[in-house]
C-alpha cells in the first residue's frame, strides 16, 4: 500500500471486528476508505484476510498505481461501494 509520510495511520483489520478480527495493518486514511469503498465485510473476511491477498486484487492495484502518481493532500473523495455488506 502507499503511504504518505505526513498522514497519520490508521489500523485496518484484516478480519473485519464485527466478525472477531484481530489481525492489524497500518493504513494512511486513504488507503483504508478504499479498502472498505472496494470491498464488503463479508468479502475481506472471506476472501482478503491478508495482507497479501488484497495486494493481488486489480481493484487495489489499480488504485495503488493511482495514488502513488499523486502529491500528498488530505482526504480524497470517493464513491461508495455498491456491494452489500
Amino acid at each position: 500500500m502507499h503511504s504518505y509520510s505526513r498522514q497519520k495511520l490508521t489500523r485496518h483489520h484484516l478480519v473485519p471486528k464485527s466478525r472477531k478480527g484481530r489481525e492489524t495493518v497500518l493504513l494512511c486514511r486513504n488507503c483504508h476508505r478504499q479498502i472498505h469503498t472496494l470491498f464488503s465485510e463479508k468479502e475481506l473476511e472471506r476472501q482478503y484476510g491478508t495482507l497479501k491477498q488484497l495486494l493481488a486484487t486489480d481493484e487495489l492495484q489499480q488504485w495503488c498505481d493511482w495514488i502513488r502518481r499523486r502529491k500528498p493532500s488530505g482526504r480524497i473523495a470517493m464513491n461508495r461501494s455498491t456491494r452489500r455488506r
